[in-house]
């Protein structure tokens, strides 16, 4: 005879809901969250804007805007992504390491800098992401 499972209000579940038994559930989070705006206080709109810095233009993001104040708000996802776009596209700007390229006959090779093999002691996998076809970005997992 299966014993039946014990109906859980997960609404309003408390620690000892959950003692001596286990419990099985799936976590589903809701990504459409309203915003709403700090200086009004009233529900923002969903709204695609463009962002501006330096000479770099990305155009229709996925926003916010208050209708009342025009206030314009990204989401900490597209806030992020985005802050890693301009980032990429200012690697120019940024000091590098100059490192050769070797070869062993079949694969190509390059050693990281000291200076960088120090943050790298406890990393065993690198992904490498073509950007161009002389442009790579190299993240270690």
């Amino acid at each position: 005879m299966k014993s039946k499972k014990k109906e859980i209000d997960y609404e309003n579940i408390q620690p000892e809901d959950l003692s001596d038994e286990e419990a099985e559930f799936e976590v589903q989070l809701n990504t459409k969250i309203p915003a709403y705006c700090i200086d009004c206080h009233i529900k923002m709109e969903p709204a695609k804007i463009d962002i501006k810095r330096g000479n770099i233009m990305m155009m229709n993001v996925n926003a916010y805007r208050c209708p009342k104040c025009g206030k314009e708000l990204l989401d900490v996802e597209t806030s992020s992504r985005i802050e890693r776009e301009f980032a990429l596209r200012h690697t120019e700007e940024i000091k590098g390491y100059e490192v050769k390229i070797s070869s062993d006959g079949r694969n190509y090779l390059i050693r990281f800098p000291k200076e960088l093999s120090k943050m790298l002691a406890t990393k065993k996998f690198a992904k490498i992401l073509p950007v161009d076809a002389d442009e790579f970005v190299v993240k270690v997992v």
